[in-house]
């Protein structure tokens, strides 16, 4: 019974396990659609809505006072909502640049460390054009609570439409829009 059991867990996908840091004492980021961090693409018609998170890794033993992410936001992206920022963050500083990236400077409350849930965002896909939601690693950085500036590893970046990606989402619906179908 042991070795089928360690057989299953051999079978178990990878995806459906937590991104780990690539290294625990490097500052790192990553975009993703899911909590587990393993998630990191979207594909749908125009129109399709979805949700995206940013997730940094701190060290345990720096902890960080500020996050500094620049984006590279694609054009076929639009925003339905506002971005919904972690508990951990103070304020947030934005700053468009020439170019189309983006700069958001947060300041950071109780010097958090270890994996952390910057902000999440509602977007839609507007056509079926295949591109990336980038965080410009040679633009972004951590200050550490000893307010040492480091640099920031990009773990993942967020691929709309791109044909390798399997997850295709499905509009939430209500029970009672269903039935109505059939009346």
């Amino acid at each position: 019974m042991r070795e089928i059991c360690f057989l299953f867990l051999l079978l178990l996908p990878a995806s459906g396990l937590a991104e780990s840091p690539k290294t625990e004492d490097v500052f790192q980021a990553g975009i993703y659609t899911d909590d587990s961090r393993t998630m990191s693409c979207i594909s749908g018609p125009a129109g399709t809505e979805f949700e995206f998170s940013v997730w940094a890794w701190v060290p345990e033993d720096l902890g960080t006072a500020y996050i500094t992410l620049r984006f590279g936001f694609p054009e076929n992206v639009g925003w339905v909502d506002h971005p919904v920022f972690s508990d951990l963050v103070g304020n947030v500083i934005y700053t468009d640049y020439v170019g189309g990236t983006v700069e958001w400077n947060m300041l950071m409350l109780d010097c958090p460390s270890g994996w952390i849930k910057v902000f999440t965002r509602q977007a839609e896909i507007l056509d079926t054009e295949i591109s990336t939601i980038r965080i410009l690693s040679e633009f972004s950085m951590v200050r550490d609570c000893n307010f040492v500036l480091n640099d920031l590893v990009v773990l993942e970046e967020f691929a709309l439409n791109d044909p390798a990606c399997t997850n295709v989402p499905v509009a939430q619906t209500s029970w009672d829009s269903v039935k109505s179908q059939y009346r």
